[in-house]
């Protein structure tokens, strides 16, 4: 097996989709499919026609992508395509952008070669984007006739024109082979510049796990990447928008919108935008949709992979306690989340599936008691106005001083986080001596307390604005806009999940939060046992 490849197949259209399906067995990750064009007649020099070549070529995309999704969805597969001067002779795509990934594999059919493969035109195409060195260096493997029950496929796709400036919006998140089609059929037919507008800041609050959408700049290097492989050559011009419209309301040198038969309404929207600021109407191709009998919605879609996601170990960054063994006592996971994020119903299914509870919220009741090292420095900080008539502290008195003095806040929380930390830890020795091997923690404040450091893992309950606002609502009685006010002063969902090692979102039906800790917990024993492994225990 290899991580990446190149399959060269000589324009045959009814061997393509064969020779992918034979190359998915031996290639796991990336695999590259230079695309040549051909020529008018045999042994002829003369190129065919620009609407020939893009209308063939199109339909062996969208066949492969299909095809693909089906057999090895999680193959990254990246056409490379020639381009097209203004004089629409085809040119291959230009030195000096090397693709993404090295070759290891070289794959070709015997059956579409007669010559020697280094004299074929994809290898040609090929290697004006990979050092002819490494190229050689690869490894050449060709595929056995019979893996290629080859079907014959004269269809052609209603794509039949080039046009100088493209542009296509979405998401773009966590690329499939749902974008790579759209993205490669625009770059298809695209001579000067692909213009790709990233949907960001208002336009994700309607989308499932917004906080699981990989932040805007990452999503523009890897579309940019993406382009790069496909079609050099052109300017890839990649931008994040806030509105449905984004340059296509106001750019005059585009030409053509490609939308999906989803977005295809909203192209309606920006050529009568355009029609108002009296430029000239886009024209509209409508890329169909790669369908998935696996998704919920019936196409693949990037919120299947993000649910996917739940649940599941994220390494986002060094490991906060590495080189665990048993002997060092309890596996420690830190477990935070934001108000009615439904953390407690997370945190009482880990204790029954086997954790040592250390529940902050109540060492943080019992830091406040006469007797307790932080009870005299609150005194001493605060004065006797928030102490009772029981002598105990009284914390709505407390709570009237510092909520609306930042400073004083920041004070309280310097004298009694470090206590609870202090009585965290002797139930993190009880957990020890009782034998348990992993010992959660239950803290709201893990964050901003900086405990997330002192614990192995970090999980995090989320759920959607509007579903904490009417848990809120319903559980305290309060208003909306008391319960919003209360959000705005906690952090951020998004900030909660950057420092997350598994996500678990509350927003759905019961059954499904505990699908998702059982399977993050089934997920953490793994981990605990090849750590275990490794120390030689």
């Amino acid at each position: 097996m290899y991580k990446t490849g190149a399959l060269l197949v000589s324009n045959s259209t009814r061997l393509l989709v064969p020779s992918v399906a034979a190359a998915c067995r031996l290639v796991t990750e990336v695999l590259y499919i230079p695309i040549s064009v051909p020529t008018e007649a045999e042994g002829g020099t003369t190129s065919v026609p620009e609407s020939v070549f893009v209308s063939r070529t199109a339909q062996q995309i969208k066949n492969v992508y299909q095809q693909v999704s089906k057999s090895c969805p999680t193959l990254d597969v990246r056409f490379v395509l020639p381009c097209w001067s203004a004089q629409q002779s085809p040119t291959p795509s230009p030195l000096g952008e090397p693709l993404q990934h090295s070759i290891e594999a070289l794959l070709y059919s015997p059956a579409t070669f007669v010559e020697d493969v280094k004299q074929s035109e994809e290898y040609r195409w090929l290697s004006q984007r990979v050092k002819r060195d490494k190229l050689d260096a690869a490894t050449f493997r060709a595929l056995e006739f019979r893996e290629l029950e080859s079907t014959e496929d004269g269809t052609t796709s209603d794509l039949t024109r080039c046009w100088g400036d493209v542009a296509l919006g979405g998401t773009f998140d966590n690329i499939h082979n749902g974008h790579r089609l759209l993205l490669t059929l625009s770059a298809l037919q695209t001579t000067r510049r692909i213009l790709v507008g990233l949907a960001n800041g208002p336009l994700l609050a309607s989308k499932v796990l917004p906080e699981l959408i990989k932040p805007v700049e990452e999503r523009v290097l890897d579309v940019k990447r993406f382009l790069g492989d496909v079609k050099a050559g052109i300017e890839h011009d990649v931008v994040p928008i806030t509105d449905v419209y984004g340059p296509t309301a106001w750019d005059d040198k585009l030409e053509c919108l490609v939308v999906s038969p989803e977005t295809a309404r909203g192209a309606d929207k920006v050529n009568a935008e355009r029609e108002r600021k009296g430029l000239r109407r886009l024209a509209i191709y409508t890329i169909p949709l790669i369908t998935s009998d696996e998704s919920e919605e019936g196409k693949l879609s990037s919120s299947d992979i993000r649910k996917a996601m739940l649940g599941v170990y994220r390494q986002i960054h060094a490991p906060r306690l590495s080189g665990w063994k048993p002997s060092d006592g309890p596996y420690l996971v830190g477990l935070t989340g934001g108000i009615a994020s439904g953390k407690s119903s997370v945190f009482k299914r880990l204790q029954a599936l086997g954790a040592f509870p250390v529940d902050c919220d109540k060492l943080g009741h019992e830091a406040y008691k006469p007797g307790m090292p932080a009870y005299k420095e609150l005194l001493e900080e605060f004065g006797q106005s928030i102490v009772s008539n029981s002598g105990e502290i009284d914390r709505k008195a407390l709570g009237s001083i510092v909520f609306s003095d930042k400073s004083r806040l920041q004070r309280l929380n310097t004298i009694v986080w470090p206590e609870i930390w202090r009585l965290a830890q002797e139930k993190i020795e009880q957990a020890k001596n009782d034998g348990y091997s992993v010992c959660v923690i239950d803290a709201a404040v893990m964050i901003r307390a900086g405990w997330d450091s002192l614990v192995h893992e970090v999980w995090v309950t989320i759920a959607p604005p509007a579903e904490v606002v009417v848990r809120v609502m319903r559980r305290d009685g309060l208003g909306e806009e008391e319960v919003r006010r209360r959000m705005g002063a906690q952090p951020t969902a998004q900030e909660y999940v950057s420092h997350a090692n598994v996500v678990i979102c509350t927003q759905w039906d019961y059954s499904v939060t505990q699908k998702q800790v059982e399977k993050a917990w089934k997920g953490l024993e793994g981990r605990m046992n090849t750590n275990t492994t490794e120390c030689g225990h």
